[in-house]
């Protein structure tokens, strides 16, 4: 084995200790090959060490859930480990937003039955959605622009946003929030605001006819204007419900 690794790293280095140029290279294979090759070197933790740190940043920067994965699986007592896993639980709360599918919810909770709190309620939340999801028929949102003080002389100021939605489950709904994410060129949300299409009350004040429950067989349209766009904008939204609630539940 000795002899396989100085021939793989002897167009760099030659055989031997030689964790000087390793250390200059200062890279993951280069640690790799060397670890493998001094297993026994005084140099050996310090080179293990920064290996660790090295797959970590890695891991950051590409944002890999895999990568994570393997470096937790590989040095489980690793003084990085703890921030290894609450990156990795990020992400994977990330991805499940993102891809916003009852899979990537339940999984990251069987992964993470330790997960931070707010994180956990609205996984559980989002879970409770996607059991009446099926039930539900969004539109595509229309978009266009607006004056927001509805002045048809005034200046186009602001983006107004519509979807209709149509209950054709069987339950009555108390209350229902849809979520607006404003998207990216390559899709990723820069933003998301939450505005009800139902409920009894809100922080803010609220049309009185979205306080009565939606019944089965219904449709209502879901409006949502602003003026404050994110920076990177790329005039695409995906509308979705986050919250529910039924009556007499």
């Amino acid at each position: 084995m000795r002899i396989l690794m100085c021939l793989l790293v002897a167009g760099l280095w030659g055989c031997g200790d030689n964790y000087a140029e390793v250390k200059a290279a200062d890279n993951v294979e280069g640690y790799e090959v060397y670890l493998q090759a001094n297993p026994d070197s005084r140099y050996a933790q310090i080179a293990r060490m920064r290996l660790e740190t090295l797959l970590v940043e890695e891991a950051k920067e590409e944002q890999s859930v895999e990568k994570y994965s393997a470096f937790i699986k590989r040095f489980p007592r690793s003084a990085l480990i703890e921030d290894a896993r609450k990156s990795r639980e990020s992400l994977m709360f990330a991805e499940a937003r993102r891809t916003n599918t009852a899979e990537a919810w339940q999984g990251y909770l069987d992964e993470h039955p330790k997960a931070r709190k707010k994180q956990k309620q609205e996984a559980k939340r989002m879970l409770k959605v996607h059991e009446y999801m099926t039930n539900l028929d969004v539109s595509a949102p229309t978009i266009a622009q607006i004056n927001l003080a509805e002045n048809p002389e005034g200046p186009l100021d602001g983006w107004g946003f519509q979807v209709m939605v149509t209950n054709n489950g069987d339950k009555t709904i108390e209350s229902m929030s849809m979520s607006i994410a404003y998207l990216d060129d390559e899709g990723r949300a820069l933003d998301t605001r939450e505005w009800p299409l139902v409920a009894p009350f809100w922080s803010t004040p609220i049309e009185e006819e979205r306080k009565v429950p939606m019944k089965p067989g219904e449709t209502r349209p879901w409006d949502w204007t602003t003026g404050n766009m994110p920076e990177g904008w790329s005039r695409k939204v995906h509308v979705y419900p986050s919250r529910i609630k039924y009556v007499d539940e």
